[in-house]
């Protein structure tokens, strides 16, 4: 019957669509219409005063001369506006837009007319106000939603020239480690999206595509905790919204910005383009990234007779990498405004990268007294080429209904990435004869397709109703050829073990309904669910076998959220979600990479989905210019993927390293973000996650319970001078982790930016400066085996120097959202 279903869902999307648009008038629509054919009707034209040029969507507000409110209406393109069935006596109208001043234009209604022509009415522009909204007007770098917070990432000036990692390193809630992966309160599993979509871009490799976007791209970021039934319950800890920058302005405008430094070099280009009712923007650039550092590591192996441990071997390996990114991407998207209740907007993104990794490993054994044994050393040299390239495309469809906060959401998208790794490896002894020689290429591609309708009904005093459907159809392929030779003059012979093919597909089906009520203007009560069906088929072939895997399952995920509004500015909420974590291609893959003959990693294909259940209390508090944000959360994770080490045999010098559900992860914590702005010019803001982990699991046969306390510390500080020069600091600091097996030490970032502006602040400079006291940032990790105990320590070259240019062009004439606005509606009593 599911499956049946299934088959239908494209159907009954059609079917639901043509009944929401094709809906029949409600009593109040037709009660409005027949009032309205009486009475007497203003129309007027409202323009601009310099250029006659008809002000589009500009609000007319009809108010008595007391100043009180009682009706009004939009302009339609042409700046014309009509107020039907207005009673005789003397009115104001109140006529308003952005960029403009407010006019109050007097008029006079007599019953012995039906309809009061004004002609044109003049708006006189205000330079003044336009000025602040374009140039000097600034949101907090930190705000509060309903479901989390946003960071304002246009706001912080440490952000010119970097890259999205550099983003996200100071964004609240999150922690990115010195390789570019992503934390949020302790946990890597969250879903992060681009503008509220899904990307095949980053659901690959996060680190490396967050280092292919650029920061001058991002506008904010949002947090969301408490994510409600409407948004994919795919991410445990939640959902991450990297926000770009769209232009809503008239006319022409674009940005230049040139970037260059000893890790990071980049040039990009936006341009922003409306006219009317169509929308055009463009963007294209190139990144390079550069990194390099030195890691070792110790392995001591040892014995164990009456739980007495004896040493019996030390392996000591050293290496070296150096890494070069390159990435270009380019951007294209579009909106048109059929009125102003039908909108559709299509973007399509291109993008293309290129990795080079060169390291070396080094690996020397020793005796328990610490003699070494020449005839154990073994040096490789390793080269690692990553070249991708992506294609992505949405379309969105918005139909705004006549009654306020009725919306219909259409969603498609259709992203597929596709990469080649090539792999080689020479080997030689310690009188350097080679014997050993690998290489690999790694053909792969990713594939997804959206299908998502969303629909929003108001009921009167009764709250609102979400409804929507959604799916979502992935399909991962990977072909990987090894061959080696244990001589120079031998050929290159396949390796069957090594060698893997592989399909992957993953359907997933849901609906969900939520339901929100306000009482009172103080309380807000949500409650929702979401079904999820999700169908898993794969086959997996290396050494000569054929995996087949077949997992469908679903889940029923409750949603529930409570909120009161208190005095003086203050909110408490809690809230609780259940969220499903499905493991990812790279830890379903079986292929074996034994580039690290002591450390052999693969991936497990009969992994399953992990549930977690998210519980969270939050206080807010917004005192003047001052903001306050304090939750304690609780969040149990029960088959939880994890990664795990393990001996091939009790008396082998070699690791397995792969992943596994290795049982329960219970993560209770609080999180603090205070901000502040001072003298109009200057702003500080502190961030603290603190939270205790209690792992209990079993690696092997072995039970393992860890517990201890981690935390996230973050802050940041500005200040805008009179004479257009900014200086901000940042810095972040991270405790020490630790895992099922495994403890590292702790991190640290900190960075300094200067910017100087020109030219009405069109232009500036920045110099930005990270890490600058010490050149590297040292980790060190122990991990503890059944039949070994290793230290590694990892060294990476951290300190960074930007310098940025940037240039604003083009005229800029602000134009609001066409959506109707407080005073649209003649009666907000009725419904349309």
């Amino acid at each position: 019957m599911l499956q049946l279903m299934i088959l239908r869902l494209p159907k009954l999307l059609l079917i639901l669509l043509l009944l929401i648009g094709w809906s029949q008038p409600s009593r109040a629509e037709r009660k409005t219409i027949i009032i309205q054919r009486a009475g007497v009707s203003v129309t007027g034209t409202v323009v601009d005063a310099l250029t006659k040029a008809p002000v589009e969507f500009a609000t007319v507000a009809l108010q008595d001369k007391s100043g009180k409110p009682i009706g009004g209406a939009p302009c339609d393109a042409t700046g014309t506006f009509t107020l039907p069935n207005v009673a005789p006596g003397a009115y104001d109208l109140a006529i308003s837009f952005i960029g403009y001043q407010t006019k109050l234009h007097p008029i006079t209604v007599t019953a012995a007319e039906k309809t009061l022509q004004l002609g044109q009415i003049p708006l006189q522009t205000d330079s003044k106000a336009l000025e602040e909204v374009v140039v000097t007007g600034e949101k907090n770098l930190i705000q509060e939603t309903d479901d989390g917070l946003v960071y304002n990432a246009e706001n912080d000036i440490t952000n010119i020239g970097g890259t999205a990692a550099d983003v996200l390193k100071k964004v609240p809630s999150l922690a990115v480690d010195i390789d570019g992966n992503v934390e949020m309160r302790g946990s890597p599993k969250i879903k992060i999206l681009i503008n509220g979509k899904p990307s095949t871009m980053l659901s690959d490799n996060l680190a490396e595509a967050l280092q292919q976007i650029p920061s001058d791209m991002i506008k904010s970021v949002e947090v969301i905790s408490s994510p409600s039934a409407k948004y994919e319950a795919e991410g445990t800890a939640g959902v991450v919204n990297i926000i770009t920058k769209q232009s809503s302005m008239e006319g022409m405008t674009g940005q230049v910005t040139a970037t260059t430094g000893n890790r990071t070099n980049n040039l990009n280009t936006n341009l922003n383009y409306r006219k009317n009712k169509l929308g055009l923007r463009a963007s294209v650039g190139g990144n390079f990234n550069d990194r390099n550092g030195d890691s070792e590591s110790d392995q001591v192996y040892f014995r164990e007779e009456n739980l007495i441990q004896t040493p019996s071997k030390l392996i000591r390996q050293s290496s070296t990498f150096e890494n070069n990114g390159r990435s270009i991407f380019s951007q294209l998207g579009g909106d048109y405004d059929f009125d102003e209740n039908n909108n559709l907007s299509v973007n399509v993104r291109l993008n293309g990268s290129r990795n080079l990794t060169d390291r070396t490993l080094s690996t020397r054994q020793y005796t328990p007294s610490g003699e070494e044994q020449p005839a154990n050393f073994r040096f490789r040299d390793i080269d690692n080429s990553n070249k991708g390239q992506g294609f992505e495309t949405n379309l969105h469809y918005k139909k705004r209904f006549r009654q306020k906060g009725r919306e219909l959401d259409f969603i498609s998208s259709f992203n597929t990435n596709q990469h080649r790794s090539d792999y080689a490896l020479a080997e030689e002894n310690g009188q350097e004869t080679l014997t050993r020689l690998e290489k690999s290429d790694n053909h792969s591609q990713n594939r997804e397709v959206n299908l998502q309708l969303d629909y929003s009904h108001p009921l009167e005093k009764l709250g609102r109703l979400e409804a929507g459907m959604r799916a979502v159809l992935r399909n991962s392929g990977s072909d990987y050829d090894f061959r080696f030779s244990r001589s120079e003059t031998a050929p290159l012979a396949e390796d069957p073990a090594r060698s893997n093919e592989f399909q992957y597909n993953q359907n997933v089906y849901s609906s969900y309904l939520s339901y929100t009520l306000r009482l009172k203007k103080i309380y807000t009560i949500r409650v929702g669910g979401r079904y999820e069906y999700t169908h898993v088929a794969g086959d997996f072939a290396t050494n000569n076998i054929t995996t087949n895997l077949q997992k469908p399952f679903h889940n029923f995920m409750p949603n529930v959220m409570f909120m009161k509004i208190l005095p003086h500015n203050q909110r408490l909420r809690l809230s609780y979600a259940t969220r499903i974590q499905r493991p990812g291609i790279s830890q379903l893959n079986p292929y074996r990479n034994e580039s690290n003959q002591l450390n052999i990693r693969y991936g497990n294909p009969n992994l399953e989905a992990e549930l977690t259940h998210n519980t969270e209390i939050n206080y807010s508090w917004l005192y003047k210019s001052t903001s306050l944000n304090v939750s304690a959360y609780w969040r149990q994770t029960n088959n939880d993927i994890a990664q795990y080490q393990f001996p091939v045999s009790l008396n082998n010098d070699t690791l397995n390293t792969t992943f596994d559900n290795l049982g329960k992860n219970a993560t209770y914590g609080t999180s603090l973000s205070a901000n502040t702005r001072f003298n109009q010019k200057g702003q500080v803001g502190l961030n603290l996650n603190l939270f205790y982990n209690d792992l209990n699991s079993f690696v092997g046969q072995r039970a393992i319970q860890r517990s201890g306390f981690m935390y996230n510390l973050s802050g940041n500080a500005s200040y805008r001078f009179v004479n257009d020069f900014s200086v901000q600091t940042a810095g972040s600091f991270t405790s020490p982790r630790l895992s099922l097996q495994s403890r590292s030490t702790y991190q640290y970032s900190y960075s300094l930016g200067l910017r100087k502006e020109f030219w009405k602040r069109k232009g500036g400079v920045s110099l930005n400066v990270e890490n600058f006291l010490f050149g590297n940032n040292s980790i060190r990790t122990t991990v503890n085996n059944a039949n070994s105990n290793n230290v590694n320590l990892n060294n990476t070259y951290n300190r960074i120097v930007r310098l940025s240019v940037n240039y604003r062009f083009g005229k800029m004439e602000f134009k609001r959202n066409k959506a109707l606005e407080k005073f649209t509606t003649p009666d907000p009593k009725k419904k349309g």
